[in-house]
């Protein structure tokens, strides 16, 4: 990827939030979910958290997200997970025991993410547009009532994206009637010859699901763009800022903070102008996409962004330890702490309690699990072991303890981390 193409590529559709709009989209497979009565999915997201691994792209990218856990409406916990092609959503009680079981059909080939609004669920599919179709769909947002009949969609077509969600993840958050959506796209042929990726910034506007916003063409790190983007996480502070978390192995070569300047959250435009932040800069070629790094957990505290990576700092192939980075509100000053002294170190995971901090977890090589109380200001506390263990499942505080469930070819197994730092195990029933 030649930096002058990120200037010269698609010069006529270099207009901020500019995005192409295609004619209303054939629903696929559409409906309400439909509840069953089996028992818990068996699935297998243990360790899930870490980056990719195929062949010899060993770590370098994230994926999409497929297990979520959050609050429902009865005071209990639900459980939304892809699973081999099928989406799944279980409600429980709070004595882990499953009440409900959902299934909520695919629309589009293609998993992106979900996400649990305040007043709304959000499910994001895609498709591949091999022919560089721009009014073909590649991005098609489902708004869902908390019980899971279908209320609507937003649709993204051509957006110089041939696969979406490729080589990375997708992160949301909302503010007021907007829901922002960080990912990633592989685009169109450059001149070059080549389908470079990058990341990719939408916004939705919950009311009548109308796409107000979105980026998804080359550019510079001016303007929020980072390529190649191999972990997106976002954002809605305190503030009403839209804050974006990437990991990039070119343009920037780093983990950069990105803060958007031109527009507040809750608006029906974000494109514009960023401040940015680098927490780490990695050696090597640009574009090589071996960083030595993964990126884990992006969350705010009262005067800061708190991020959680692991890295083998030297930007290659070594093994890996525990890093922890803090940017400040003001100014975006950005300093990292490494926070083990041993390798071999999966990626790490942050779960915020509130805005004085959280929990940092993480396991090594060997299955053991780790965890520290991190606070504003990005220092920890002691480091502890438990019995417990990782997933893709983003924890969250539920009834003043933290929780999160991993399955290893078996129904879940939800995992407490109590007020007191005392962490326990309950078999889904």
């Amino acid at each position: 990827m030649k930096k002058k193409l990120l200037i010269t590529i698609f010069a006529a559709l270099l207009l901020g939030g500019s995005f192409p709009v295609c004619a209303a989209p054939q629903d696929i497979n559409s409906g309400t979910a439909v509840q069953t009565s089996a028992g818990a999915a068996v699935s297998n997201n243990r360790d899930a958290q870490n980056y990719y691994t195929y062949g010899n792209y060993n770590w370098n990218w994230a994926q999409t997200v497929n297990s979520y856990l959050y609050e429902n409406q009865s005071g209990g916990l639900t459980r939304v997970e892809y699973i081999d092609g099928q989406i799944v959503a279980e409600d429980y009680d709070n004595n882990f025991r499953l009440c409900a079981s959902h299934s909520i059909p695919m629309e589009l080939p293609l998993w992106g993410g979900f996400y649990a609004g305040a007043q709304y669920n959000f499910v994001i599919f895609g498709q591949k547009n091999p022919s560089e179709n721009n009014e073909a769909e590649v991005v098609r947002v489902v708004k869902y009532s908390k019980d899971w009949q279908r209320l609507g969609q937003a649709s993204l077509c051509g957006a110089n994206t041939i696969v979406p969600f490729d080589a990375g993840s997708l992160r949301c958050a909302e503010y007021g009637d907007y829901l922002y959506i960080r990912t990633c796209h592989k685009m169109y042929k450059s001149n070059d010859g080549r389908n470079h990726q990058a990341n990719m910034t939408l916004a939705v506007r919950q009311s009548d699901m109308t796409l107000t916003d979105s980026y998804h063409i080359v550019m510079n790190s001016s303007v929020g763009y980072v390529s190649h983007s191999f972990n997106q996480f976002v954002l809605t502070d305190q503030d009403g800022n839209i804050v974006t978390l990437d990991h990039g192995d070119a343009y920037p070569r780093s983990i950069v903070l990105m803060r958007y300047n031109s527009a507040k959250a809750g608006g029906s435009k974000f494109s514009g102008s960023v401040s940015d932040s680098t927490l780490v800069t990695f050696p090597g070629a640009t574009g090589d996409n071996c960083t030595g790094a993964s990126v884990g957990g992006f969350a705010e505290t009262a005067n800061g962004f708190v991020t959680a990576f692991n890295y083998d700092g030297a930007g290659g192939r070594g093994t890996r330890e525990i890093y922890i980075g803090y940017t400040s509100k003001n100014g975006l000053n950005s300093n990292v702490s490494k926070i083990t002294e041993s390798s071999g170190m999966y990626t790490p995971v942050l779960a915020p309690t509130g805005l004085d901090g959280g929990y940092i977890m993480w396991t090594d090589a060997n299955g053991v699990f780790y965890y520290a109380r991190y606070t504003d200001g990005g220092t920890i506390g002691v480091i502890g072991t438990a019995d417990a263990a990782l997933s893709d499942c983003q924890p969250i505080c539920h009834n003043g303890e933290v929780i999160w469930y991993v399955t290893a070819n078996s129904t879940p197994v939800f995992y407490r981390l109590d007020a007191a730092g005392a962490v326990s195990m309950t078999i889904a029933g």
